[in-house]
């Protein structure tokens, strides 16, 4: 019986130790190395107390960038307020504006069903006044986080780990930087400018989402189900695996935006920092791999990029 729970506790600890896409980061001019954790944004921060190298690295730096500081209400505040200025339609529009009957009948049935509310309401009618594109989004977000629920190993009770990074930092006094920036007033009244002129497209994408429904949901489960795959990479430490994974790689490509675009907004502010002092990177691991991730880019630009494993 004791050698059985000995060895389970083995088990248990191997797992722990292991539990990171954590590198190191060399070269290039440092006096001192940096490090990345390429992190599985629901995964719970209370993980972080069994990663020893972990701890080991936060203590050897002096400041953390992340993706967004989460954990400051007026970071927050101005993120609602941008998205807010992006997304909704000119003064005194709605939806109900700009679909006609047949669009706006299609598009209420599916949100009955999804919301379980009635967006001809009178209470509801005046105020979606977002434009077409929010909706697949909406729509998206809440399959997501239904199949979210259904996979504890997410960790969506728990506080999810970049924003325990941050409190970390914080409480150790830690410098915070932000790898994403809010776009400036002028930026977003042209985006919104930019999706109004080509509204017939969204009105367009927006029923052919419609259309397609179950297997645009079945798009998100599956995309849920990635994220489930990554989370048992990550716990094993498997960072070869994930990176040669086709799924996740198809996954860059088609989201060029998200992946390849903001890796190359970051490089600068991350060599930067490094440069500078000690810095830990906190942000998604999608953004390590492929031929324009930040290993790749790291290593192009001088720097040797090891994974820190445990054996």
């Amino acid at each position: 019986m004791k050698k059985t729970i000995l060895t389970t506790l083995l088990v248990i600890a191997a797992i722990t130790v292991n539990a990171q896409f954590l590198f190191r980061i060399n070269g290039g001019g440092l006096q001192k190395p940096s490090y990345i954790l390429g992190s599985v944004h629901t995964m719970p921060g209370a993980i972080l107390d069994s990663i020893p190298e972990y701890l080991k690295a936060e203590e050897a730096c002096q400041q953390l960038y992340v993706e967004m500081n989460l954990n400051s209400q007026q970071q927050m505040d101005e993120v609602k307020n941008a998205g807010q200025q992006a997304t909704t339609l000119p003064d005194g529009k709605t939806i109900f504006d700009v679909l006609t009957h047949e669009q706006l009948d299609a598009l209420n049935y599916r949100f009955k069903e999804t919301f379980e509310v009635d967006l001809t309401d009178s209470t509801m009618k005046s105020s979606w006044n977002y434009q077409p594109f929010v909706f697949p989004s909406s729509f998206t977000m809440v399959f997501t986080l239904k199949e979210m629920v259904k996979h504890p190993e997410l960790g969506m009770a728990g506080r999810p780990i970049d924003g325990v990074c941050i409190t970390r930092a914080q409480e150790r006094g830690m410098t915070i930087g932000q790898l994403d920036q809010i776009q400036s007033q002028d930026s977003l009244q042209k985006m919104r400018d930019t999706w109004m002129e080509n509204i017939d497209v969204q009105v367009d994408s927006l029923m052919s989402f419609l259309e397609h429904f179950d297997e645009r949901k079945q798009q998100a489960i599956d995309e849920v189900l990635s994220v489930v795959s990554v989370g048992k990479y990550w716990k094993s430490g498997d960072y070869d695996s994930f990176s040669t994974d086709s799924s996740w790689l198809s996954q860059l490509e088609k989201s060029p935006a998200l992946f390849k675009q903001r890796n190359e907004k970051w490089m600068p502010k991350i060599t930067s920092a490094m440069q500078q002092t000690p810095t830990l990177f906190v942000f998604g691991a999608g953004h390590l791999i492929g031929k324009d991730g930040i290993v790749n880019k790291l290593r192009e630009a001088g720097y040797q990029v090891e994974q820190i494993k445990t054996n």
